[in-house]
């Protein structure tokens, strides 16, 4: 028995070990698809939408985020560029072109957003990232609110810092439709310290 084992080839003798290597592997499902995002507007999200970027736009978001965040602030601009670029694209396919920071006193002016449309589209926007796999230093963390003064809440988009578990708002609210919004650490933001 053994002189007929020695006259095996060697990978003859190793079938058992190398025959589940050789078998295919189960390839993993990689999502192509385009992302799609409902966004709302009109105040209070009185009137949604859904939004899908183009191939070439999407590319942009993600080109935000490459190379990699070297640290949470790193990652807080990326986030921003992010942020501003998919209310742009979201701006292209909605009134929300329109929007103007805060709550200017427009009668009838479809497309603009008060605190409650913005920070649930920024929400929406944040865990679109985070599903996506962009995000390494942070992750989404819902919608934040402040209430400093009796007549004064107000809500943003939140993140959570993953090394320190800090959490910070991103508060798109201020600004028109398209600019990068402010990103604050929660404890100053709820305070209503200016933004930096």
């Amino acid at each position: 028995m053994l002189t007929v084992r020695r006259s095996l080839p060697v990978v003859m003798r190793c079938l058992p070990v190398l025959l589940p290597l050789l078998l295919p592997l189960p390839v993993m499902a990689v999502d192509s698809r385009l992302p799609d995002i409902t966004i709302c507007y009109n105040y209070s999200c009185n009137r949604s939408a859904l939004v899908r970027p183009a191939a070439s736009e999407w590319q942009t978001v993600v080109n935000q985020f490459s190379p990699v965040a070297q640290s949470p602030a790193a990652e807080r601009e990326m986030i921003r560029r992010a942020v501003a670029i998919l209310e742009h694209i979201a701006g292209t396919q909605t009134p929300t072109f329109r929007d103007r920071g805060r709550n200017p006193i427009i009668d009838d002016w479809p497309g603009q957003m008060d605190c409650i449309d913005e920070s649930t589209n920024t929400a929406r926007y944040l865990d679109l990232l985070q599903a996506q796999g962009l995000l390494r230093w942070h992750s989404a963390a819902g919608r934040a609110y402040r209430a400093p003064y009796l007549f004064d809440p107000h809500w943003a988009g939140q993140l959570v810092e993953l090394e320190s578990g800090d959490l910070y708002v991103v508060d798109s609210w201020h600004l028109d439709n398209g600019n990068p919004p402010y990103i604050q650490a929660f404890s100053e933001w709820s305070r209503k310290e200016p933004f930096q």
